[in-house]
């Protein structure tokens, strides 16, 4: 394997690592229903579709469950936000979606199929798509299980939150931007990271 190719490697194995470290499994009725990120320390941002009821369960891949409370949702965005106690992981490094461009690499995780922090590539198709641009349309293959999880640039940081599959290898995610507005004007401010935006 030539020297690039192998740092390549090396790089996405990397990538991967740290999107799981931020990753949950948002558990209802005893089964695991989707995923979560751990957007701040005490809050994990998922779908309204995946956090149906009021309390719900997360669980990490070391099998510890934390049973969570659904502060607040918008099922027209299909977003919502749950209240954690305690150690979760690792809190999510947030990036700036609407620096993205089409064509840029981008990484989903969640729990496809059953598969704890399964994950899948592709690139931007559209970082703008949506009534209000807040959607991102990405050529990449989502599955049952990856919604609430994570999209990450090839830095590392989250740009959105998966939410659906369009067809066999279209996927779509709500953009970070579009999830802060969504926390900020639902008086949970404290609950986002600063964007850390490339230099």
């Amino acid at each position: 394997m030539s020297a690039w190719l192998k740092q390549l490697a090396d790089d996405l194995a990397d990538l991967a690592d740290q999107a799981r470290r931020s990753l949950v499994t948002v558990v209802g009725d005893g089964v695991g229903v989707g995923a979560g990120v751990l957007w701040a320390p005490g809050w994990v941002v998922t779908n309204a579709h995946v956090a149906r009821s009021p309390r719900n369960h997360v669980r990490r891949p070391a099998g510890r469950q934390i049973e969570v409370r659904r502060r607040v949702q918008d099922r027209r965005l299909d977003l919502a936000a749950l209240a954690i106690d305690g150690e979760a992981g690792t809190p999510a490094r947030l990036g700036d979606s609407s620096a993205l461009r089409p064509g840029e690499w981008v990484l989903a995780v969640g729990n496809p199929l059953g598969v704890n922090g399964g994950l899948t590539a592709g690139v931007v198709i559209d970082p703008a798509a949506g009534r209000n641009g807040g959607l991102l349309v990405l050529d990449l293959h989502l599955r049952p299980g990856h919604s609430g999880g994570a999209v990450l640039h090839t830095l590392g940081e989250v740009v959105g939150i998966n939410t659906m599959m369009n067809g066999p290898d279209v996927g779509v995610a709500i953009s970070s931007a579009t999830v802060r507005r969504f926390l900020v004007q639902a008086g949970l401010g404290k609950a986002t990271s600063p964007i850390r935006r490339a230099a």
